[in-house]
Formats: C-alpha cells, structure tokens, sequence
C-alpha cells in the first residue's frame, strides 16, 4: 500500500511539472494610457521600460473603425461591446479576426455593426498592423486627423508620431465612397439609418491602438475610443 501511495505522488508530481513546463509563466504587457479626443492624441507612458518588450515594427498599431447613422452622436453601445469582447480584462485579450466585420450588438431594436475602414482597393488593413504602425516601439505616440473629403471618403494624416501610412484615402469596408442619400442606403450593413430618416448622415470614427508581438503572452488593446462624428453633406 505504502509503495501505490508512493508512486501515485510521484505520478501525481509528474503531470503537474509537465503541465507547468506546457502552460509556462505568463508575461503580461500593460501600460497606462490617455487619449486626447480634442487633439485625436494616444499618449503611452513607460514605466520599468515596458515598451522595450515590443517587437520591433509590429506595434503599437492603430486601428480605425466606424458605423454611419442618422444621429449627429456617436453610439456609445460599440465602445462598451469592443471593450468587453476584444480588449477584456488585459489578460486575455482578443484579436480581430482579418474579416471585414469587427462586432455588432443591438438597442432600441436596432442592430450596430462596426467595420474597419478600407481604401479604394478594398484593402482591409488586417491584424496585427492594421491602418498604421510605429516604427520605433519605444516612441509610440501618435497625433492624428480624419476629415471628409469632396469625394465623400475619409483623409487619415499623422499629424506627429512615426508611423507607417502616414496620409490614407480611406472609404467604406468595400472600397466604395460615402453614400449621403438616406434613401440609398437601406440595405447597407455598415449604416443604420431610420426608414424615415431624411436628414444629414454622419460617419461615427472610432480607434483603438493594439500591441501583440514580443516578449509577452497577452494581446493588448487601449479601449476603443471615439475619434470624430463626421456630417456627410
């Protein structure tokens, strides 16, 4: 009896080393952030030389997102929803998947989804590196606008930081431009436009910044912070 017990100790220690060895010790990255929605500025601070964990070139990396609506104000429903599913509690965060579509929640009985903007060429800017990214990860600020143009798309420019892509034409998740008319767009999933809506539409920007590649275990997100609540005319 004494020599089972002892072999199913030693059984028992076995699997446990193997499941330490397999899970091994997670390195968390997480660094305190602000965000400036009057300048559209992401400010990192670096304490104990965090930022040194990043690999070199694959962030921090800005992702850009939006939804068109009929109200003038942003829907603070796709904040709370990219937060709980993507950025989670640091630990486990989530990346976006390479498709078009990041999330899409409901209220007041109406459906909002979230896309990433795209260019003329559909192209969708997929994870890790989405629309920009530092090239230094040691200098990872970023100052940065988005304006309508005439041609009812939107212009992305670093205004400071060094980033990669640092002036884009970027349109709706399918390369296409900004359609103004309510009535035209009662199929399109990235608007949610009332049947009686005959105003002005408004493009609702949102960022979030990602870092995910280096000497760490986890995915890192900012929360998802709303960039601009632009009037198509």
């Amino acid at each position: 009896m004494k020599m089972r017990n002892h072999i199913l100790r030693m059984v028992s220690v076995f699997f446990l080393v193997l499941m330490l060895v397999g899970c091994g010790i997670m390195t968390v990255f997480s660094i305190d952030y602000s965000f400036d929605s009057i300048t559209t500025t992401f400010t990192f601070t670096n304490p104990d030389n965090i930022l040194s964990w990043i690999k070199q070139s694959t962030g921090p990396s800005l992702l850009l997102a939006y939804i068109v609506t009929d109200e003038p104000a942003n829907p603070t429903i796709l904040s709370t929803k990219f937060n709980s599913e993507f950025r989670r509690n640091i630990v486990d965060g989530r990346m976006i998947s390479s498709g078009s579509v990041i999330l899409n929640t409901t209220s007041n009985n109406k459906e909002y989804t979230l896309y990433k903007l795209s260019d003329s060429n559909s192209n969708e800017f997929n994870a890790p590196y989405f629309f920009s990214t530092a090239t230094n990860p040691l200098n990872p600020d970023i100052q940065f606008s988005v304006s309508l143009t005439s041609n009812n798309t939107l212009q992305f420019t670093v205004i400071s930081g060094s980033y990669t892509n640092p002036s884009l034409e970027l349109t709706r998740f399918n390369g296409e431009s900004f359609i103004t008319v309510p009535s035209e767009v009662a199929d399109f999933p990235d608007y949610v436009v009332s049947s009686t809506a005959v105003g002005s539409l408004y493009i609702h920007v949102y960022a979030a910044i990602n870092i995910s590649e280096g000497d760490f275990s986890n995915k890192y997100w900012t929360r998802l912070e709303s960039v601009a609540s632009i009037q198509l005319i």
